[in-house]
């Protein structure tokens, strides 16, 4: 049996998830992995206590930040490359599928005039408030 912890389910973020996803489906095509049942060891972090607070500048803050993501993605094994790959290609389909379905429903709808504009009109705010509220209850923990 697992034993999940409710401090271990806040601390992932999602680009944590992305990366397991696409390091799990990389390490499957490369033959790296085997199906598991186990979940990967988390790193420990150690938390530096500083006496004085020192706010850096702005500019400092972004180059600071290139560097890491430089460094993370210049060190990135193979498998995780393949399966961020994937990854990118199945949510660019999805997206492209969604966007040919609402063209073809727009355009249908043209055809009605100014009452098919406004029923377009109303079923985009429905699936926007709709995705809205999927994406806030997915994350919402408490």
């Amino acid at each position: 049996m697992f034993n999940i912890e409710e401090e271990d389910l806040e601390e992932e973020s999602l680009e944590d998830k992305v990366f397991e996803k696409a390091d799990y489906i990389g390490e499957v095509l490369t033959g790296e992995r085997k199906i598991h049942l186990v979940l990967p060891k988390k790193e420990n972090l150690k938390i530096k206590i500083k006496t004085k607070p020192v706010k850096p500048s702005r500019l400092k803050l972004f180059i600071e930040s290139c560097k890491k993501s430089y460094k993370k993605y210049r060190e990135m094994s193979l498998a995780r490359l393949i399966g961020m790959c994937i990854l990118a290609l199945l949510s660019i389909t999805v997206i492209a599928v969604i966007c040919y379905l609402l063209t073809l429903l727009l355009t249908g709808l043209l055809k009605l005039g100014m009452i098919g504009y406004i029923i377009f009109l109303a079923a985009m705010c429905a699936i926007m408030i709709t995705g809205v509220l999927l994406l806030v209850s997915r994350y919402n923990r408490k």
